[in-house]
C-alpha cells in the first residue's frame, strides 16, 4: 500500500525558501514511488508556483541539410519533429520555487523506462555522454516510470492544462526548451507532434500557459557576451550547482531557475522580462498574430496557406487526440506575465 505524506510532512519536507540554496533536495521518482512523489509534486505546485523544467533524451539522429543558423523556425521545427517522433524521453526534471526571487525549494527527477539503448535508435555519442554523467539506463528500464502513467498524473496534477478559461497559476522557466517541450507535448497527447510550427506552439500554450520563459532566448537578446550552454552560462553568472550532477534533469532544472533569476536581475532589471514570455529560442514565431489572422480568415470563410514568421511564440485549443482516445484539453488560455 502506498502511504501518501500528509500536509504537515510535506511542509516540513521542503526547504525553507530563504535557506533552500544550501538544502536543495532532488527527489528521485521511480515506478515504485510514483504516486507518493506526485502527491509531493501536487503540493509543490500549489505552494511553489515557479517551476523550472529540463529533460534528457538520446540526442539527435536526423540532422538538417543546411547549417542551423540558416534554417527558418519552421525548418527547425521540422527537424525537431522528426527527432522527437523517432526517439524516447529519458528523464524529466522539475524544480519548484516559492517566489520569483527565491531559490528552488525542491526538485524532482522523474526517470522513465521506455528507452532501451540496446534496441532503440539514438545518438551514440549523446547516450555515452549521459551514461558518463550518471544516468543508469539499465535501472531506468527495470525501475523507471511508464510514460503513459506519467502523462495521466501530469494531466491531473494542476501543473499542465489550465481549466476552461482559467489563466495558468504556474510560471515556467526553461533553457533552450524546444526539444523539452516537444517531448512533453508528445507525452501528454500520446501521439506524434503536429505537422506545423503554429500547431505545436498552440499546444505548448494549452498545456503550459502563456507564462513560459526561455533563458537561452533571453541570453540572445541581452547584448552581452555570455556562453551558450547552461553550464557555461551558470559559470559566467556565478550560479552554483548546489545539488546533483550536470546533464541530469533534476539538477539542471534547478540551475536553470537560478540562472534565470541572475540574468533577469543583472541584465533586465530596468525593462523587465515580460517581452520574452512565450518565445522559444530557435522557434521564434508570433503565435498571437497568427491566431488573429486565423480568426479573420475563418470569419471570412478563407483558408490560411502560410504562417507569418516574426518574433513570438506559444500553443492550442479544443481536443487533442491520444493513441486510442482523444484527451480533452482546455481552450487556449490568455497570455499574461508575472515575473
Amino acid at each position: 500500500m502506498t502511504v501518501h505524506p500528509g500536509p504537515a510532512a510535506m511542509k516540513a519536507g521542503f526547504a525553507n525558501p530563504a535557506a533552500a540554496e544550501s538544502k536543495l533536495q532532488i527527489r528521485q521518482v521511480w515506478a515504485h514511488n510514483l504516486e507518493a512523489e506526485f502527491a509531493w509534486i501536487q503540493h509543490a505546485q500549489e505552494h511553489y508556483p515557479y517551476v523550472s523544467m529540463d529533460t534528457e533524451f538520446p540526442g539527435v539522429i536526423h540532422a538538417p541539410s543546411k547549417h542551423h543558423a540558416d534554417l527558418t523556425p519552421p525548418e527547425r521545427y521540422e527537424g525537431l519533429k522528426a527527432n522527437v517522433d523517432a526517439l524516447h524521453l529519458i528523464q524529466v526534471g522539475l524544480a519548484f520555487a516559492a517566489t520569483a526571487d527565491s531559490p528552488p525549494a525542491v526538485a524532482f527527477e522523474i526517470n522513465l523506462r521506455e528507452f532501451d539503448p540496446r534496441v532503440h535508435r539514438h545518438n551514440r555519442d549523446s547516450v555515452a555522454f549521459l551514461a558518463a554523467s550518471g544516468i543508469d539506463f539499465a535501472r531506468n528500464r527495470a525501475d523507471g516510470v511508464d510514460a503513459r502513467e506519467l502523462a495521466s498524473l501530469l494531466m491531473g496534477s494542476g501543473l499542465v492544462c489550465p481549466g476552461d478559461g482559467d489563466e495558468s497559476d504556474v510560471t515556467w522557466v526553461t533553457f533552450h526548451p524546444a526539444y523539452d517541450f516537444g517531448y512533453l507535448v508528445r507525452l501528454l497527447t500520446g501521439r506524434d507532434l503536429p505537422d506545423t510550427l503554429p500547431e505545436f506552439l498552440r499546444l505548448v500554450r494549452v498545456f503550459f500557459g502563456g507564462e513560459v520563459y526561455d533563458v537561452k532566448h533571453m541570453v540572445s537578446r541581452c547584448r552581452c557576451l555570455l556562453p551558450g550552454s547552461l553550464d557555461g552560462l551558470a559559470d559566467a553568472l556565478g550560479v552554483k550547482r548546489v545539488a546533483g550532477r550536470s546533464h541530469q534533469a533534476g539538477s539542471d532544472s534547478a540551475v536553470t531557475w537560478d540562472a534565470f533569476r541572475r540574468i533577469r536581475d543583472e541584465y533586465f532589471a530596468k525593462e523587465g522580462v515580460r517581452g520574452f514570455a512565450g518565445v522559444l529560442h530557435g522557434l521564434e514565431f508570433d503565435l498571437d498574430l497568427y491566431l488573429a489572422a486565423e480568426g479573420d480568415e475563418k470569419s471570412e470563410g478563407g483558408v490560411i496557406t502560410a504562417a507569418p514568421a516574426t518574433a513570438n511564440g506559444s500553443s492550442n485549443s479544443g481536443k487533442v487526440a491520444g493513441n486510442d482516445n482523444s484527451r480533452k484539453v482546455a481552450p487556449l488560455p490568455p497570455r499574461r506575465t508575472r515575473p
